[in-house]
């Protein structure tokens, strides 16, 4: 489909990606059928993990660094018996051994225990955490040594949701598992370590993205749906700005809708503090900006601006 001008978009679309695709290549294809040159997503899904993926578009953008930072759900299947260089199903085999006796569950509970809270991941060397300017998996191909960064991560839920089971013909287990974890997170990373609290090298072989940004695959509609849509129909699945925000909300007066058009900060004295440190502020029912609260000054700022200029 050719693309066609539009009026500029502000608002979210929740795409249910497939497997196989980048999330770039989602935002690509979805900028040609709505028009749209404000466009990007809110955390990245790897090329063979499917589902959420908030694409924001217009002003939205504006709100993606507020929309990553929210945590993400994921269920999927870690593999016990090897490990790959990626740390999933995707990379070549680096470590095997093949399971003699079936995995204590005990030992099981325990270590998904021990990964649940704030935790320290180290990330496979094919990835795209940067060191100094150069994505990790450019060293690899490169075949440059270079020291894995440690990263800060937080594991709300570790869940194990199915009993462990035997890889038909083959000498490994598996399990399948729900995480509800922080920006930021490694799920393969995650699964990787679990086998090392158990002496054992293990793989994430499936992964899926149920929930992120605020929103669950039921909210998620499939691309292929999408791309399929004319612009009316794409129209009716954009989540409005105002949908995602969960702060208080401000109707101004005349005076103070005139001060947050032009950016001006605003004292305490004016708007008294709240537990959020945020407000949306509106001009009747239209949503103007989003003001934080700045302690050291004592006073109110624009931190999204949303008004047409």
């Amino acid at each position: 489909m050719a693309t066609e001008k539009h009026p500029e978009l502000s608002g979210l679309l929740v795409v249910n990606k497939p497997k196989e695709m980048t999330s770039f290549g989602v935002v690509a294809r979805l900028r040609r059928v709505t028009g749209q040159k404000k466009i990007g997503h809110a955390g990245t899904l790897d090329p063979n993990v499917e589902g959420v993926l908030v694409v924001a578009l217009g002003k939205a953008t504006k709100l993606i660094d507020l929309l990553q930072s929210r945590p993400k759900t994921y269920t999927g299947t870690v593999t016990f018996g090897y490990a790959t260089e990626s740390q999933d199903a995707d990379g070549a085999v680096v470590e095997e051994k093949p399971l003699t006796a079936a995995i204590d569950q005990g030992q099981l509970d325990a270590a998904r225990a021990d990964l649940t809270g704030d935790i320290i991941q180290i990330p496979p060397i094919y990835s795209a955490v940067k060191v100094n300017g150069k994505r990790l998996y450019e060293y690899a191909r490169a075949g440059e040594e270079v020291e894995l960064p440690k990263r800060e991560a937080t594991i709300y839920r570790f869940d194990q949701t199915s009993p462990l089971t035997w890889v038909k013909g083959q000498p490994y287990q598996q399990m399948d598992f729900m995480a509800q974890v922080s920006k930021g997170t490694y799920i393969r990373t995650l699964a990787y370590d679990l086998g090392q609290k158990l002496g054992l090298p293990a793989t994430m072989t499936a992964l899926k993205r149920t929930a992120g940004s605020g929103f669950t695959i039921d909210q998620a509609v499939p691309l292929d749906d999408l791309l399929a849509m004319d612009y009316p129909e794409i129209l009716t699945h954009v989540h409005s700005i105002e949908s995602v925000l969960t702060w208080p909300k401000k109707v101004l007066t005349e005076d103070e809708v005139f001060a947050v058009k032009n950016g001006q900060k605003i004292p305490a004295s004016t708007w008294p503090e709240n537990d959020a440190g945020y407000y949306q502020v509106y001009d009747q029912d239209q949503l103007l900006a989003v003001y934080a609260f700045d302690a050291e000054q004592n006073l109110w700022r624009s931190r999204y601006f949303f008004a047409q200029n």
